[in-house]
């Protein structure tokens, strides 16, 4: 499959220029989406509201995307929804006095949401997700899917609950 790289880069450079409290909403829509360096979404849904703050820009925003994952019982590939919601603050260079792991708002006035994106729809990844809840998984003795048949092994199955 091609990755399909798309870049994720917003213009806020106008935000300095408006009165505090002012506010955008933003709504993209992709339905094939390579993230750098690592992770191919499908029908990746962003809806983010920036605000003019004394400090800088306040994000908020919700994503919602479909990732290819492998069924923990039965080993299929398949597409697992994820979703999140998170807020994060960006600073003004000459408010940025202190040390701290804010993210600021570039010179050029454009940032790249992709890495901030990326690493909160990880946080989403399931650690044992499954295709189905009712997914019967693999045979251990055979390695037969019981999804699609069964076996003669019945004794030595891995009971889910």
């Amino acid at each position: 499959m091609e990755k399909k790289i798309y870049s994720l880069r917003t213009n806020v450079g106008y935000f300095y220029n408006r009165p505090i409290g002012y506010t955008k909403a933003f709504h993209q829509e992709y339905d094939e989406i390579f993230i750098q360096p690592d992770l191919n979404l499908k029908d990746l849904v962003v809806d983010f509201t920036l605000s003019r703050t004394r400090e800088g820009l306040l994000m908020r925003a919700q994503l919602s995307a479909k990732v290819d994952m492998q069924c923990a019982r039965c080993l299929i590939d398949y597409y697992a929804p994820i979703a999140c919601e998170f807020e994060e603050l960006y600073a003004f260079l000459e408010r940025y006095q202190e040390e701290t792991d804010e993210e600021t708002v570039p010179e050029d006035g454009y940032i790249d949401f992709g890495k901030l994106f990326r690493d909160y729809l990880l946080i989403e990844l399931p650690m044992n997700s499954t295709c189905s809840p009712d997914c019967k998984g693999i045979c251990m003795e055979c390695g037969q899917n019981l999804n699609e048949s069964e076996c003669e092994h019945t004794d030595s199955r891995v009971k889910y609950d």
